[in-house]
């Protein structure tokens, strides 16, 4: 097999690797969504990057109390639309409402779940933070209210179909992979093939 017919087979391999690699979908990781760090108190969200319609999610928020602090309340709230976009759609959940918060860190996880008629798009979040802290002798009430976007719901028939096209596409790969490698086969051991000899007629 030459060495021009060895580059072509391989870049083909290469090539159809790189499709079949892209056309996986790999699950959403969490990721921070919000961080804030505020006298005494600081607040980060976690949450998937994308999600689905009918799919319950993970939101996790980490709170770290760097004082003790007295008070403390928190409620995330989560918005988006439904029916394309027809109707609202919300929900909340309360982090925590404690008079005393001592020093450390807490995490707390949450489950949502994304409705069935959901439109596509993002969802966004605020959380409603209050607490006290004690400076200058007294006790001093401290609050934000900090929005953000919490994950992005993913059309369910567009990604079907897309998947699909992927799949057809890869399909189309490997058989022109497979057509390039057998005809390169062909050629070379047709070339290693020997030749008759010639017999020589006695006359």
């Amino acid at each position: 097999m030459t060495t021009k017919n060895e580059t072509l087979l391989a870049l083909t391999v290469i090539l159809l690797a790189s499709t079949v690699f892209n056309s996986i979908v790999y699950a959403a990781e969490e990721r921070r969504v919000l961080s804030r760090m505020y006298i005494g108190l600081g607040v980060e969200v976690y949450a998937p990057y994308q999600s689905y319609p009918d799919e319950t999610i993970t939101v996790r928020i980490a709170v770290e109390a760097l004082e003790d602090i007295k008070n403390a309340s928190a409620t995330l709230f989560i918005s988006g639309s439904k029916s394309e976009g027809h109707s609202p759609w919300d929900t909340s959940f309360t982090v925590f409402d404690v008079e005393n918060l001592s020093s450390g860190t807490q995490n707390k996880t949450f489950d949502v779940n994304i409705p069935s008629d959901i439109s596509p798009g993002s969802t966004y979040g605020t959380l409603l933070v209050q607490w006290n802290i004690y400076r200058n002798s007294s006790w001093e009430q401290k609050w934000d209210k900090p929005s953000f976007r919490v994950t992005y719901v993913k059309n369910k028939d567009y990604e079907s179909l897309q998947t699909t096209l992927q799949n057809t596409t890869t399909l189309m790969y490997v058989f022109l992979a497979t057509t390039i490698a057998l005809a390169l086969s062909t050629a070379y051991f047709a070339r290693r093939k020997p030749k008759a000899k010639k017999v020589r007629k006695v006359k």
